[in-house]
């Protein structure tokens, strides 16, 4: 049962001081013992062959040329049974011409009813279908590369990858092509990438980073051609410093690339303040290769119509929430531009990002007209570089129910970014930003470093500070205003085995430390964590794997008194045959300092607070159905806490997909009780892999809205699309009950390469 902590007492406080000194202490000396420390591992290689032909991308493979390439036949499992090969025997082929690169892959299947495919749409996750996949590294420098991955139905999905594999894209978009056909013992495919979507040296013979994958749903089995270490569980298949070497590419024309891709977008918007409007706009996005290895895109008048709502979400802290980018533009090398703190699990908010894109365009919910921007990104020797450049129109707006009044003039923003390859992936880094109004300014700066010594061990660390007027005014070298800090600092260091890993890390973020293009979770504090996890393979009484182990946060504040201490114990089984269930317990002490308003009429009174909770989640997977449920129970601060997570996702077929998600909480406090809802569900049918439409649905009752999108998008030719956007906002409080606001448009963007 929840309640008050004793009252404050030095020996306590001096001993949370050491703990997360020890803590900090403990990464200093793994770091300092690993220097020097590296196994190189012999590469394996494949060649490509030149064909003078037309390859049809049909997924037949019968094109005499392909049967002149040499076959990849080696493929080692890292899920279930780590170095042994494949159960299925799969066989690849790569061709190449003056303008694309092809792979051709066969991938025998006896009884064909056992493939798992029933997504078409582009972009579609296929973690949880039968599919293959290629990995370029085309710089060949073991930390970035370009994922493409098919599934029998010859959906696509395409992911840019940076540092070795840990930071991924998974929005970024590339103009390719592929087909797939199920035949009668065996499923077969044909990727084709234009060289124009890759970049890479300019050289008469061409060496890159290859892996080939596969993964076999019913045998729950994944390998690739160059093996992968097992440690890193799905992460594995994105691993850049695994790479075999693919050579054979010569004679490439380092012709300059250009992509012009106007849009035209006309349409109706109906709101209850403003009655009825017509809209009508026009822009434009260009590529250009200003050499082989730097590309600069170029953005007239923004568009983002086609983006997807974010997913609503249910706020029971007191810090804001992250909401993870969409937008194109800003998707395109984004993974050059990343400085910041990793994020402690999947689902948490990063604790610290220095350039948070979604602060361009967007102020307190409202979008803000993109007048035009740039941005040159690539390889420049062992350096990577990224330079952008945007500027944001005058905007005004009333507060409404949901949102707050905006009025802002019109904002210049640029980041520079520069990181430089050392040994074998690691890298050293430097960026700078600024945020430049008529009449006022905000400037952050900041050096990080990645280090590893190992391919099972990397340390990270940075430290970033921020510049506002007054600092630059009152001493802009040592500036402090009273003792406000505004630097940050963070240390952190992982190892990862097969059956255990460990993690630990040191943050110090100032009071002052404001930056505005930024996203900070929790400024003025100091922040310990560590993580230890056992991962044992069981393979017993159907169970395939335990992960189970403690983590712990230690939160300070400036002054290092004690805020947050949380300790968790976390246990989940993986199932042999599919899914997953687990069970976490959490120990919880909070002190407030102030008063914290969870919801209006509702304060928790500042104080010690000392609550137990526990979640149970239980996971299913099958070949039509994915299932998840979880429960959270416990006390919270001086009350209690129920609630549960329900998602679903059926694929009654490859074209039909219903995913719906609700989540409940109910909070009973002495000072009043409350519910949260949140419902979220998609509808999506698919008539083929470019042509597809899908509603979805959401209901906050925290915000009293209901919001529907509906999109239809038909890619017509590659690179080229068509878009039916209808949303409409409902408000579902006594105010404002009812059709608040629709939207209708259609954008229709043509995709032009000489």
């Amino acid at each position: 049962m929840a309640k008050f902590a004793s009252e404050n007492c030095p020996t306590k406080s001096i001993r949370y001081t050491l703990d997360y000194q020890c803590g900090w202490l403990s990464v200093v000396f793994l770091f300092f013992i690993s220097i020097g420390v590296y196994a190189e591992t012999e590469e394996l290689q494949a060649k490509a062959y030149r064909t003078y032909q037309s390859v049809e991308i049909d997924g037949e493979l019968t094109e005499p040329d392909w049967q002149q390439a040499t076959p990849i036949r080696q493929f080692i499992q890292f899920e279930p049974d780590a170095g042994a090969p494949l159960t299925e025997v799969t066989e690849v082929r790569i061709l190449y011409d003056d303008k694309h690169i092809y792979f051709g892959f066969v991938c025998r299947e006896p009884d064909p009813s056992k493939i798992i495919a029933n997504k078409m749409r582009r972009d579609a996750e296929m973690w949880d279908q039968d599919n293959v996949f290629v990995l370029l590294d085309t710089y060949n420098d073991r930390r970035s590369g370009f994922f493409f991955r098919v599934n029998p139905l010859g959906a696509r999905e395409d992911v840019a990858i940076m540092d070795s594999g840990d930071s991924r894209n998974e929005n970024w978009n590339a103009v390719w092509d592929s087909k797939g056909k199920i035949n009668s013992d065996n499923w077969t495919t044909e990727i084709a990438i234009p060289f124009s979507q890759l970049r890479f040296k300019d050289e008469e013979a061409l060496a890159w980073g290859l892996n080939l994958g596969r993964t076999i749903r019913k045998n729950q089995e994944e390998g690739t051609w160059s093996q992968v270490p097992a440690a890193y569980t799905f992460q594995a298949r994105y691993r850049t410093t695994d790479l075999g070497t693919l050579t054979g590419l010569s004679g490439i024309s380092q012709r300059r690339n250009i992509e012009f891709l106007p849009y035209l977008l006309p349409g109706i918007a109906r709101t209850e303040a403003d009655g009825t409007d017509g809209v009508f706009d026009l822009g434009a996005d260009l590529k250009v290769s200003v050499t082989s290895n730097l590309t600069a895109d170029l953005t007239v008048n923004t568009d983002f119509a086609q983006v997807e709502a974010d997913q609503e979400q249910a706020n029971l802290t007191r810090f804001s929430l992250f909401f993870p980018e969409k937008r194109q533009f800003f998707l395109e090398g984004a993974g050059l531009f990343d400085f910041g703190i990793p994020r402690t699990s999947f689902n948490a908010p990063p604790p610290l990002l220095l350039f948070y894109s979604r602060r361009i365009g967007i102020e307190e919910g409202h979008a803000v007209p993109i007048l035009g921007g740039g941005k040159i990104t690539g390889k420049v020797g062992g350096f990577g570089v990224g330079l952008l450049n945007v500027l944001t129109d005058k905007y005004a707006a009333d507060a409404t129910e949901n949102l707050d009044a905006v009025d802002v003039d019109r904002i210049n923003y640029s980041v520079l970014r520069i990181k430089r390859d050392l040994f074998r992936g690691s890298s050293i880094g430097m960026i700078a930003i600024n945020k430049q109004g008529f009449d006022a300014h905000n400037r952050a700066t900041g050096v990080d470093f990645i280090y590893r010594p190992t391919d099972r061990m990397n340390f990270r660390g940075l430290w970033a500070r921020t510049f506002e007027p007054s600092e630059m005014q009152d001493d802009p070298i040592n500036a402090q205003q009273g003792s406000e800090n505004p630097n940050a600092f963070y240390f952190g260091g992982n190892w990862q085995h097969a059956v255990a890993r460990v993690n630990a890390s040191y943050t110090d973020i100032g009071e002052g430390f404001n930056p505005e293009v930024g996203y900070v979770y929790r400024a003025g504090s100091r922040w310990f964590r560590s993580e230890v996890r056992a991962t044992p393979y069981l393979h017993w009484y159907g169970f395939r794997r335990l992960w189970t182990g403690p983590e712990i946060d230690i939160i300070l504040n400036s002054d290092n008194q004690l805020e947050t201490r949380t300790f968790i114990w976390s246990t989940w089984l993986e199932l042999e045959t599919s899914g997953w269930g687990g069970l976490r317990i959490h120990r919880n002490f909070e002190n407030l300092t102030e008063d914290f308003e969870i919801r209006e009429g509702i304060t928790i009174p500042s104080g010690e607070y000392s609550y137990n909770s526990y979640n149970l989640m239980l996971n299913a997977e099958g070949k039509v159905f994915n299932g998840r449920l979880g429960f959270n129970i416990g006390d919270f601060y001086d009350g209690t806490r129920r609630g549960f997570d329900i998602r679903l996702d059926l694929r009654l077929t490859g074209r039909f997909s219903l995913e719906p998600r609700y989540e409940f909480n109910r909070v009973t406090l002495p000072q009043g009780a409350f519910d949260t809802n949140v419902f979220g569900g998609r509808i999506g049918y698919s008539f083929s892999t470019d042509l597809f439409t899908k509603l979805y649905v959401q209901w906050n009752s925290d915000r009293d809205l209901i919001t529907t999108n509906f999109l239809l998008n038909y890619i017509y030719r590659p690179g080229s699309d068509f878009y039916l956007v209808f949303n409409q906002t409902y408000g579902t409080d006594s105010v404002t009950s009812g059709l608040m606001d629709t939207t209708v448009v259609g954008k229709v963007t043509y995709w032009w390469n000489p």
